[in-house]
């Protein structure tokens, strides 16, 4: 999997990944994202899911990485934009490990609206 994090304006935290995921790839995201908390503060994260995303099943293995116990209560709202048929194994991978959090799924057209929706409660 390819995936890559920006930091933008609000604290909001942009991953977007595609193809097959790696366990690597997706610690060494959490890494920065923890590196980020702790510079800046509690987040809003945005995940976009790319039409070349293969699966959540590796996630279903995994356990947490140390920097989790910080990532976790530290993220405010959290938005999946993808193609629909990702949208249950998506919600039931973070509700199971992270549901401290309000979670939303939109349609990959709807990126406009899911950056709107998370960033609404941090008036």
């Amino acid at each position: 999997m390819t995936v890559s994090v920006s930091f933008e304006e609000g604290n909001l935290v942009v991953i977007r990944g595609s193809g097959e995921l790696k366990r690597d790839e997706v610690d060494q995201t959490k890494r920065q994202i923890y590196n980020y908390i702790l510079a800046n503060g509690p987040i809003y994260m945005l995940i976009l899911i790319d039409e070349a995303f293969k699966s959540f099943e590796a996630f279903a293995s995994w356990e947490d990485i140390e920097e989790d116990a910080v990532i976790q209560p530290n993220v405010k709202r959290l938005a999946l934009v993808g193609d629909l048929r990702w949208r249950d194994q998506a919600l039931l991978f973070l509700i199971t490990a992270v549901a401290s959090f309000q979670i939303e799924y939109f349609k990959p057209e709807q990126e406009e609206f899911a950056r709107v929706w998370l960033l609404a409660s941090a008036g």
